[in-house]
């Protein structure tokens, strides 16, 4: 399962995109090794089986990643792409960037 771009053979099932992204704080963000997940094809959903209390604690004590890029290219594309949720488009901001845009509910 990853929230990040593969290429190359794969084979059998894989999940390879997933919102809201970690980096933002979804709930993929606070998975660990070993914690048990299951998906839902039909309905589409990836679902983390961690009782309601863990999962916000987990969130709670979630801190973003620090940035890679401060300047340059890579930072501007990252302070302007939207959700891949939403399609992944650049959008010129005014302001300080929305890294939330796009569909914010987690199962």
């Amino acid at each position: 399962m990853t929230d990040g771009r593969f290429s190359g053979g794969t084979r059998g099932l894989m999940i390879g995109h997933v919102a809201p992204e970690a980096a933002v704080g979804g709930p993929i963000a606070v998975i660990r090794d070993g914690d048990r997940i299951s998906i839902d094809l039909d309905n589409r959903l990836l679902l983390v089986q961690l009782d309601k209390d863990a999962l916000a604690e987990r969130l709670g004590s979630w801190t973003p990643p620090t940035a890679r890029y401060c300047t340059g290219v890579m930072a501007k594309y990252r302070d302007s792409v939207s959700s891949a949720a939403i399609g992944a488009v650049t959008v010129p901001r005014i302001g300080p960037p929305d890294r939330h845009a796009g569909p914010t509910s987690a199962t």
